[in-house]
């Protein structure tokens, strides 16, 4: 494999250097489709055996399961973090794979079966089932998937594609995962109704005819829009109405007296797909997409050249990439409230 020219904001230096590191030393598969970062799975051409989608995340304990207080909520995740991968390309899931890193003291015999409900009943909203995988004792709990799909003949979506002008939507309103982790890692709040995202596999036919280019939303929303702005070489104007927050997600903003576009800019995403599509093709999508049950809701549009900027709730104009390095660089698991208001007021 050769090195990506393309340095992602949106990962941190170390993490950036490191996967080129690592992929360095390794050989480029010759079934493979997509490039490094083209895609939120790996796209494999198997000849007269079709295409396969394949890809693979872990959940760390602390900040990353913050939104997932209970076993089977983290199962539910586990799965679904990588099945939305699947539906960002539009593949259709077959099977999913886990293997879990499990603190002796802290698990018994009932928390692993609600893990394994949790993690299946969400594979069967999907359409496949949980195959296998692999469990270890360790000193910090972790859990990983693997998600394998197939993909129908035909166009394959990526992230690759966009053009200036195309306008951006997301399947569904934003901010439920950034309130659940807020909740939990701000407030002290775990005895709240289980946050059960659903990766929007069946946004994928609709997707497939209609948008240029797609990326899922694990990440955070602003995130996902500007990595898909860096990687087609464009720059991004990310415009947060009201009516773009999930309810709950606005209210606990404004209970907290946080701007909302917090519940947009922080890394516990919602699982929607973001997708890029021709503006006189938008209203084709969306009446789709609602034939699906999902909402397709407007956030910006890309444009030419590399400006990345944010225009939040109150019309304000921000400058997107600083702002996302700094809230790079507030800890989750220190005294989040206190530094998101420092952000807020400059003190930052």
């Amino acid at each position: 494999m050769t090195s990506t020219a393309w340095t992602r904001l949106c990962l941190d230096a170390a993490e950036g250097s490191m996967i080129t590191a690592i992929r360095d030393g390794m050989m480029r598969s010759p079934l493979q489709l997509n490039g490094a970062f083209e895609a939120d799975a790996e796209l494999l051409d198997l000849g007269t055996g079709g295409l396969l989608a394949v890809t693979v995340d872990t959940l760390n304990g602390g900040a990353e399961l913050a939104t997932a207080s209970t076993p089977y909520e983290k199962g539910w995740l586990t799965t679904t973090v990588s099945v939305s991968d699947l539906a960002a390309v539009a593949a259709d899931p077959v099977a999913v794979l886990v293997s879990c890193s499990l603190q002796k003291e802290k698990w018994t015999a009932e928390a692993a079966r609600e893990f394994g409900r949790g993690a299946s009943d969400a594979a069967a909203g999907y359409g496949c089932h949980i195959v296998g995988g692999d469990t270890n004792w360790a000193n910090e709990e972790s859990f990983t998937s693997c998600a394998i799909g197939t993909l129908r003949s035909g166009r394959f979506l990526t992230r690759i594609g966009a053009q200036p002008g195309d306008a951006l939507y997301v399947t569904g309103r934003i901010g439920a995962g950034n309130a659940a982790g807020f909740r939990s890692s701000a407030l002290g709040l775990t005895d709240q109704e289980p946050w059960l995202p659903k990766a929007r596999v069946v946004a994928g036919d609709t997707l497939r005819a209609y948008a240029r280019a797609c990326i899922d939303t694990s990440d955070g929303l602003l995130s996902a829009a500007v990595s898909l702005a860096e990687i087609n070489g464009l720059g991004v104007e990310v415009t947060l109405r009201n009516e773009v927050y999930d309810q709950a997600a606005a209210a606990l903003a404004d209970a907290c007296e946080l701007p909302r576009w917090f519940m947009a800019a922080g890394e516990w995403g919602e699982f929607e797909l973001l997708y890029a599509v021709d503006a006189a093709d938008a209203d084709g999508c969306a009446r789709a997409l609602a034939e699906q049950g999902l909402t397709a809701v407007r956030v910006g549009q890309l444009t030419a050249g590399q400006e990345l900027v944010l225009f939040d709730e109150s019309d304000s104009r921000r400058d997107l990439g600083d702002l996302l390095l700094r809230m790079r660089t507030i800890d989750p698991t220190g005294p989040l409230l206190a530094d998101l208001r420092a952000l807020v007021t400059g003190g930052r």
